[in-house]
Formats: structure tokens, sequence, C-alpha cells
């Protein structure tokens, strides 16, 4: 609660003629108001007693400008509404809302916009949901094992890639590496990343700009500067590696358009529910291994658990323990995790005020029909 009281020149007493139709539609809801505007800013003073609950007066306002056209109150150039709960002329409550705006903009109508609230708040978590619950299903489990081992393998193609390395990641368990770096490899990479950056500068897209910067760096890196040996151990452990970042990676790129030519304003969706599927499936089986349940996947997919070739003993080979290995892909599982879920809170509390706008207008809705 606070005692400050209202100042004159928000809530006048001239207010514009137009909002009179306001205090008088109010008026009509036993409700007492003062009506001004400033700006964008509409503010409503109310007469209210200890015994009023801010909650209803609010849903009872919100209710009458949700169903109005907002010119017919003048209210053509306001944004956000701001209430102001007062007794004996003193402020006791506040609340503030963005004026209502039910109806679904050109945004929510478009499933290819990323500024489609629905889809940033409710279809994203609800495909990785999915994601969590085709992985409890052993025969899509079987059925995608292949957009796993894609991954994967892809996990190993982007090291080598990075490196300077002539790599082919094959569907069935195997990525195929060239023994020497390659120039044409460097420098076909860096030109298109080169040209990510130039189309997202060209449509002033900030997202394929910082991916493609930073991959560069880290491309010049890995390819002149990263020790042949340090290169192993990074291409052996990137296959399950990938299965964690290049999913995040996926994942988190819902919310970032591309450049148009890549229409990644539909892929997106299929991107998130496969790529959820990987990162989810992969998480909760290093999980397990952590907690004993199952046991590190020695060996290789063409080769079986004595094949010497497989990655946790190429691993081993240089040095790291069986602790180690279980560690590190479960800390890079669960900083992954942070990132996407950081992510998705952060575009939620883009959306939050629209939100409280849904809220209201369930909360007004509600006591229409209650009565």
């Amino acid at each position: 609660m606070t005692s400050d009281h209202l100042h004159p020149q928000q809530l006048g007493e001239d207010p514009v003629s137009a909002t009179e139709s306001l205090t008088a539609a109010l008026a009509h809801r036993s409700i007492k108001a003062k009506a001004s505007i400033r700006g964008q800013i509409l503010h409503l003073g109310i007469t209210v007693s200890a015994a009023t609950a801010q909650r209803h007066i609010t849903a009872q306002v919100y209710e009458l400008l949700s169903e109005a056209n907002p010119i017919d109150y003048g209210l053509g150039q306001v944004a956000i509404v701001r209430l102001y709960g007062l007794e004996h002329g003193q402020t006791i409550w506040k609340q503030t809302f963005p004026l209502p705006n039910v109806q679904p903009t050109a945004d929510d109508q478009d499933l290819y916009s990323f500024n489609n609230r629905f889809s940033n708040m409710l279809v994203f978590p609800g495909l990785l949901l999915l994601a969590a619950l085709l992985n409890g299903i052993s025969a899509i489990q079987f059925l995608l094992l292949g957009i796993n081992i894609w991954i994967h393998e892809c996990g190993h193609a982007t090291v080598a890639w990075l490196s300077g390395y002539r790599a082919i990641p094959l569907p069935f368990g195997w990525t195929n590496i060239s023994s020497e770096k390659s120039l044409f490899v460097y420098f076909g990479v860096l030109t298109l990343l080169g040209l990510l950056f130039y189309t997202g500068q060209k449509e002033r897209r900030l997202w394929p700009m910082l991916l493609a910067g930073g991959l560069a760096i880290a491309q010049f890196y890995m390819t002149w500067i990263l020790s042949e040996n340090t290169f192993d151990m990074l291409f052996s452990f990137g296959g399950i590696g990938g299965e964690f970042y290049l999913s995040t990676l996926l994942i988190v790129s819902f919310y970032f358009p591309l450049p148009i030519q890549w229409r990644w304003d539909f892929y997106r969706y299929p991107a998130v529910l496969f790529a959820g599927f990987t990162f989810l499936g992969s998480l909760w089986r290093w999980q397990q291994i952590k907690s004993g349940v199952q046991a590190i996947p020695w060996g290789t997919m063409l080769g079986g658990m004595g094949d010497a070739g497989g990655d946790m003993n190429r691993l081993v080979g240089h040095g790291w323990s069986d602790q180690h290995i279980v560690d590190s892909y479960n800390s890079l599982g669960g900083l992954c995790s942070t990132v996407i879920v950081s992510v998705y809170i952060y575009f939620f509390l883009k959306q939050r005020n629209h939100l409280l706008l849904y809220s209201l207008w369930m909360q007004s809705r509600i006591a229409k029909f209650s009565k």
C-alpha cells in the first residue's frame, strides 16, 4: 500500500470529453471514476473502500475496455491503462496493464511469424513436451533412431569442418574424415559463414551475424592453432557432444529468424521436435549412466562394444577416466538445459504483459458468467 496522493494533473477535473463516455460506462457498473489521458497512458482514478477488492475492480475495468472499440472512448492513442484505487483522496493501490487487445494480431494468426505470441509461449514448450513423451515410447525411439545417429555424426563432422578437415557424416553411425587439412574446406566454410553474415546484415537480423562471426572465430582457432591431439579428443567428444550442443542450437534457434532464403520460419517447428527428441533422450540417458542404471556406451555401432575405436574408448586413450566422461557429458547437458530454459524465459517475459492481459480477460469472463 502507498499513501501517495494522485496528482491533479494526472486525474484532472476536466477530462477530455471523449473519455466522459468511459466514466459514464464505468458508473453504469457502479464504479465511480475520473479519467485523463497523458501521452499514451490512460489514468483512471477509482473511488474504493478498504473492503473493495482490487482484483474485482481491475477485472471490471478490463472487461469494459475489452468489449469496446477504443476510439469510442477516445483511447485511439492509448497503449497503457493505469488504475488508482482512491480512498479519501489517497492512493491505496495501483494497477497497470496494456490496453486490452484480445483479438489476435496479424502475427498471432501467422504461425510463420517469429512474433506469434502463441507459438512463442505455448507451441515451443509443447513441442519439447511432445519430444519428451516420444522418448518414452520404445517403438518411436526405434523409428527415430536415425535422427539421433544423424545428429551424433554431424557432431563429429562439425568439429572436423571447423578444423579444416573433409568429413562426411553417414547415417549408419560413421563419419568419414580426411587425414590432412584442406584449404578448400577452410575457405569453403568461411565463404558460407561470410554469406550468412552478409545476408543477416542485409536483412538486419542480428542472430545470423552473431552466429557467423562466432563460428568464424572458432574456425580460425580450431584450424590454425588447435593441436592434432586436442582435435582428436574434441572429434571423439563431439559425437555425443553434438547430441547436446547441436540440438540446443537448433532448439533455441526457434526464436531467431535466419535469412529469408533459408525458410527457417517453417522448418523450425520440426527442428525443435526432432532436436528436442535427441537432446532429451541424451540428457536422460546420461543421467541414468550417472546413477549407474545404464553403462557408458563403449565401442561403436558397427563394431560393437569390443571395438577400441569407439568415441568413449578414444577419450580414455586421451587420459579421461570413466567418471570424467560421465561428469563432462552431464555438465554439458546441464549447461545446454540452462541455455534452453533461459532463452524461453526471456521470450516468455517479453510477453508477460500479454499474459496479464489474457489473465485479466479470463477473470472478467469468469466473473460475468458466475453472476
